[in-house]
């Protein structure tokens, strides 16, 4: 396969989660502080929006003030943000067209009605209110674009490609939502609102952010605690927005992809992804829960880092 359309199928992939993560949790953050605990006001959920998006200094560059209408605005349809749920879209689109002859007609279809979906929604700015019937049109369509992917191509190195995207973008997603949602508690905790309620909050609205509330429930019995939500999005192997389950998928597509790799073993992308998906099948919560923030970075460190190497081994093209 030609690394450019390698190229494309992946970063498909990837776009695809990455825009559909995104839109849940700026509509679940967003919707739900109209319910949240006494402490949170709102400027505290659109901080959170933007860091969790990586906005926050691209934002305040040209805003001088936390506003809800325009920090919504930025993040999903803003010509001024490059990194909007809008470009997303459009990108995911623009890569599916570079990998044409390579997926089926019904992939490329569902991913043109997803494009044209969103836009044909739009009449300009995206006001605040509207954020929970644009995410929701977002998550939505994704999931129909990976039905699709599942069920109309051949699961060879061209599933395996778009696969490894969306499971390595996955991880990366959810390690920001926990980062994001670790340091909304520590901004809690240095203005002395360390009530329990306001806490358990905080990790049940990072639940409902990776659609994991209800699985949580029904393993846990108890409500969102710090080491039951960490320990159930890093660890449980059963739940596939799992850092584990999803460190396991991309283990095995680098495994099933026929990647050309001359260097020695121990600088393979495949020894890399073995590795981190290692780690975290035989890691315990009790082991990182006191240092949750820099083995949060150093994992997330490390998958960019095996990203990278992706791109510049085997699918950078000139």
């Amino acid at each position: 396969m030609l690394s450019r359309i390698g190229n494309s199928l992946f970063w498909m992939g990837r776009y695809i989660e990455r825009a559909e993560h995104l839109a849940r949790y700026s509509r679940v953050q967003y919707v739900s502080s109209v319910d949240a605990p006494l402490g949170q006001n709102r400027d505290f959920v659109l901080e959170s929006i933007l860091d969790m998006a990586g906005s926050t200094d691209a934002y305040k560059a040209l805003h001088p003030a936390l506003e809800d209408n325009q920090v919504i605005n930025y993040i999903t349809v803003s010509e001024e943000n490059p990194f909007s749920l809008l470009s997303y879209i459009g990108r995911i689109r623009e890569n599916a067209r570079g990998a044409r002859d390579s997926i089926s007609i019904e992939l490329w279809e569902a991913i043109n009605r997803f494009y044209h979906k969103v836009n044909g929604s739009l009449t300009g700015e995206l006001p605040a209110e509207e954020i929970e019937f644009f995410a929701r049109r977002i998550e939505e369509n994704s999931y129909i674009t990976k039905g699709y992917i599942e069920n109309t191509l051949l699961h060879n190195d061209v599933w395996m490609l778009i696969s490894l995207g969306i499971h390595l973008e996955r991880v990366i997603q959810v390690i920001r939502i926990l980062q994001t949602k670790l340091h909304d508690i520590e901004k809690l905790e240095a203005a002395g609102k360390q009530e329990g309620a306001l806490e358990n909050y905080q990790w049940a609205t990072t639940l409902e952010s990776t659609e994991g509330f209800d699985m949580y429930m029904r393993c846990h019995k108890t409500s969102p605690t710090r080491t039951h939500v960490l320990d159930f999005l890093l660890f449980d192997t059963q739940f596939p927005k799992s850092v584990a389950y999803s460190m396991e998928r991309v283990r095995d597509c680098i495994q099933g992809i026929a990647f050309q790799q001359e260097e020695p073993k121990k600088e393979s992308i495949e020894f890399m992804a073995g590795k981190l998906a290692c780690r975290f099948q035989y890691l315990t919560i009790e082991e990182v829960e006191d240092r949750a923030a820099p083995f949060l970075k150093r994992t997330l460190d490390a998958v960019y880092e095996l990203a990278q190497q992706l791109d510049v081994k085997y699918l950078k093209y000139h």
